[in-house]
């Protein structure tokens, strides 16, 4: 891997995990008096002008066109997923979920599933150190959860 290659590597999984936590932590704080779904518009409203700022940064001008036409049916998919996942920790906050326990707990059943999905659909390789993985993951997630008397 070059070094080009390895900054994407490494770059783009530290923005997602900084972009995670910063979620989380602003998702939390969103006021319980605003309705949900105006709160999710205008989270939106503010990707799209975000999005745009920064569109000159990514996109080949000469490109965009073509880009545009290779549009389809994943991008909405994406969008529905999107929309449930931030109505869902909006309301799980909410409801009176610890950002440090609901985030943990969601994410050891999205990687669980998610790994099955990529054993199954996309024959990516599980060994048995991943199958521990799994248990021990869910151990976790019974340890995290567990609240003292």
């Amino acid at each position: 891997m070059g070094s080009n290659e390895n900054f994407l590597f490494i770059g783009s999984a530290a923005l997602a995990v900084v972009g995670t936590i910063g979620y989380h932590n602003f998702i939390k704080m969103i006021p319980a008096t605003i309705d949900p779904i105006i709160s999710v518009i205008a989270i939106y409203v503010f990707v799209m002008i975000i999005s745009a700022l920064i569109f000159p940064f990514f996109v080949d001008r000469s490109a965009i066109a073509d880009n545009i036409r290779m549009v389809n049916w994943t991008q909405f998919g994406v969008a529905c997923a999107v929309v449930c996942m931030e109505l869902g920790f909006l309301l799980m906050y909410r409801s009176g979920w610890d950002l440090s326990v609901g985030n943990v707990v969601t994410g050891v059943a999205i990687n669980i599933v998610l790994l099955g999905i990529g054993f199954l659909l996309f024959k990516e390789a599980l060994s048995p150190i991943n199958v521990l993985g799994v248990l021990l993951s869910i151990v976790g997630v019974a340890l995290i959860s567990y609240r003292v008397a």
